[in-house]
């Protein structure tokens, strides 16, 4: 058993934490919104998403799975904390991250032992290393920044992270690594979905395949209007 702390419970942050819960990890996740807390607390999922209702029910009745707006509980009491953060695009089109790096200066603050911390969230290539400056201001802790993307599709999130196709860990610390491959390996059923790399190669593996994933729906669009021609 891990103990983990998911900060944001939106799509990514609550799909994370839930399926941490069902494998049998004791799991914090932590949301400002106070009225979305509690109603999470009673197993109210804010969004739909299937199969997830009754995971997020299961694991609050066998104390497995807490919602906090303390952000200080969940990093005392975890030792793996994911950053599930919102990185809505700024006025220039860009991630704007705000959202990541307030709470990495609060991380910060906090910590009084070594923890590692997970980005979780679709970020810019790079983010790792400015999560890892932030924490550093207000911390001589002992650390750890791991790039973990995601690879969920609204509709088969619970499945495509109880049976993932690809995992990948991208962290230059082997201490992070081994915990991190210990706290997956529920979910790895060949050596093949486990991948290790650098942080910065993870995260541009996130938008590689997010813009992969484009390239195919055009191609087969084009195919399509050429279809239509011929």
């Amino acid at each position: 058993m891990k103990k983990v702390a998911v900060i944001g419970t939106g799509y990514v942050g609550l799909v994370t934490g839930a399926c941490f819960a069902e494998t049998g990890n004791k799991v914090f996740c932590v949301d400002i919104d106070e009225n979305k807390v509690e109603k999470m607390k009673l197993g109210k999922v804010p969004i739909y998403e299937p199969g997830l209702e009754p995971i997020v029910k299961r694991n609050i009745t066998q104390n497995r799975l807490h919602f906090t707006t303390q952000l200080k509980k969940a990093l005392d009491f975890a030792d793996i904390v994911f950053l599930a953060l919102p990185t809505p695009l700024g006025d220039n089109g860009a991630a704007d991250l705000t959202y990541i790096m307030s709470t990495a200066n609060e991380i910060g603050k906090i910590i009084s032992e070594k923890k590692i911390i997970v980005d979780k969230s679709t970020v810019p290539v790079g983010t790792s290393e400015k999560v890892r400056i932030e924490i550093e201001k207000n911390s001589k802790v002992d650390f750890s920044v791991v790039s973990n993307p995601e690879f969920l599709r609204e509709g088969f999130a619970i499945k495509d992270f109880l049976n993932p196709e690809r995992i990948v860990l991208g962290s230059s610390d082997v201490y992070a690594l081994k915990i991190m491959t210990e706290l997956y390996q529920p979910f790895i059923r060949s050596k093949d979905q486990l991948i290790f790399m650098d942080e910065t190669s993870a995260e541009l593996t996130k938008y590689a395949a997010n813009s992969f994933l484009a390239t195919k729906i055009t191609f087969m669009n084009e195919i399509a209007n050429f279809c239509e021609c011929v």
